[in-house]
């Protein structure tokens, strides 16, 4: 009976630890490089309205709850494909902006970049607890871009 308390324990202990290893401040040092970014320096043509781009880190764990979040909301939203846009963090990195952790969206309005970061708040990136929903509502009008590091959630730290 001990023995089998003590494997739960143990077994319990590690499943915490192993699902939620990637859960912390999505940028604990806040280093973002330059904090200005154009659409059009990632070879995308502004548009009006909101333009969505999605950067993954290949095998970052927690791309398929990004994923599941990107989904909802383009299903609640009706947020149109051609104005999403997928992109690696190297074409990122040689625009000149330095991303701290993946997955993250960048949202743009008129060409201008106007919040950076983690989907939503969370160990799944659910949609309840999305931080972006409510920039694309409308319901949240940023007076200026929102680097938002401060916020713990599912990340791959990058390097």
């Amino acid at each position: 009976m001990v023995i089998f308390f003590c494997w739960i324990v143990l077994s319990s202990i590690l499943l915490f630890y192993l699902g939620n290893r990637q859960v912390g401040t999505f940028a604990p040092n806040l280093d973002w490089g330059s904090s200005t970014l154009e659409i059009e320096a990632l070879g995308v043509q502004p548009q009006s309205g909101f333009q969505l781009v999605h950067v993954f880190e290949k095998h970052c764990v927690c791309n398929r709850w990004a994923k599941a979040h990107i989904t909802q909301l383009t299903e609640d939203l009706v947020l149109p494909t051609n104005s999403q846009y997928f992109i690696n963090i190297e074409k990122l990195n040689d625009a000149g902006f330095v991303l701290p952790a993946t997955p993250a969206v960048l949202i743009f309005s008129a060409g201008r970049l106007i919040y950076a970061g983690p989907y939503a708040s969370g160990a799944h990136c659910a949609v309840e607890d999305s931080l972006i929903a409510p920039i694309l509502k409308k319901k949240l009008i940023l007076p200026g871009l929102w680097l938002n590091g401060n916020v713990n959630t599912c990340r791959c730290i990058l390097s």
